[in-house]
C-alpha cells in the first residue's frame, strides 16, 4: 500500500487549486501521489497527516476524488471547503462563511412541464445508510458539525473574523441563472447556499461511514451573474482561514 501504516489521515478536499492556495501554504507537501489523473498530495498541517486534493468542478468529479481517496487511505474524516452562492432568503451576507448542516440533490427527481419532485418521486433510495433510505437530502457527521460549529462560534469572535452560519446546502449540477430559480431552492429546503460539489461527497461518505464536514464562503447571491458584484477571492480567503482555525484547533477541548 502506498500510505504509512497506523496513520489516519485527514483528507481536505476543495475542487479547483485556486481555491486552496492559503491552505497549501499552511501544510508541508512531502509528495504528490497520481491515481488516474488525480493528484494527491501527502503532507502534514502541524502534528496532522493530511491529504489535500482538487477534485475538478462538478459533482462527478468530486465523487470519483472522494472515492479514490477513501478506497485507498486510511482517513479519518474528510472535508471539503471552497465558494457558494447565497440565498438572499437565508439572512446571510456576502463573505460570511457557512457550516452545511446537510446537503441536499437539489437536481435529482423528476421534472414535469410545471413542477419538481425529489427522488421519493421515484422511490428508489440513493443509498441506504444505518438501516435508512437516503433520497435527496444526506446530513453531515453530527458529532463532526457540533464540534466544528463550537469552534467556529469562537473564531467568529475575534475581530476581523466573517460570519458564521449553519444550515442546509443544495448542490446542482446547474447554478441558479436567476434570482427566481434561486429563491424557488431556497424556499423549498430553507437552504443557506448552492453549490456543485458537496452533495456528491457527502453521499460517498456515507457509502464509506466516514465524518464528513464541509465548509463555503459566500461568494455571490446565487442567481445574479454580474460576475463584476461577485467576492470571490475574499470568500475563499475567509473560508480557507476558517479551514485553517479548525486544523489548529480541532484537538483542543
Amino acid at each position: 500500500m502506498s500510505f504509512d501504516k497506523g496513520i489516519d489521515y485527514f483528507a481536505l478536499m476543495a475542487a479547483l487549486p485556486s481555491e486552496g492556495e492559503l491552505i497549501l501554504d499552511q501544510c508541508t507537501i512531502a509528495r504528490t501521489e497520481i491515481k488516474g489523473d488525480l493528484e494527491i498530495l501527502h503532507g502534514s498541517f502541524g502534528n496532522k497527516k493530511v491529504l489535500v486534493t482538487f477534485s475538478g468542478l462538478g459533482k462527478i468529479n468530486a465523487a470519483a476524488a472522494a472515492a479514490a481517496i477513501l478506497s485507498s487511505y486510511p482517513v479519518s474524516r474528510l472535508w471539503m471547503w471552497g465558494s457558494a452562492g447565497a440565498y438572499d432568503l437565508a439572512g446571510v451576507e456576502i463573505n460570511d462563511v457557512a457550516l452545511a448542516s446537510e446537503e441536499i440533490l437539489g437536481d435529482e427527481g423528476v421534472a414535469t412541464i410545471s413542477s419538481w419532485q425529489p427522488l421519493d418521486a421515484i422511490g428508489i433510495p440513493l443509498i441506504e445508510s444505518k438501516g435508512e433510505s437516503i433520497f435527496n437530502r444526506m446530513e453531515v457527521d453530527q458529532l463532526e458539525l457540533k464540534h466544528g460549529r463550537k469552534l467556529l462560534h469562537k473564531w467568529e469572535s475575534i475581530p476581523s473574523s466573517p460570519r458564521i452560519h449553519v444550515g442546509p446546502f443544495i448542490t446542482v449540477s446547474a447554478v441558479s441563472g436567476s434570482i427566481a430559480r434561486a429563491r424557488m431552492l431556497s424556499s423549498l429546503y430553507g437552504a443557506v447556499c448552492e453549490n456543485m460539489e458537496g452533495g456528491a461527497v457527502a453521499q460517498i461518505c456515507l457509502r464509506y461511514q466516514i465524518p464528513f464536514l464541509e465548509i463555503r464562503g459566500l461568494s455571490n447571491r446565487a442567481g445574479d451573474r454580474n460576475k463584476q458584484r461577485w467576492q470571490l477571492s475574499k470568500a475563499l480567503n475567509n473560508c480557507q482561514r476558517a479551514v485553517i482555525y479548525l486544523l489548529e484547533n480541532w484537538d483542543k477541548a
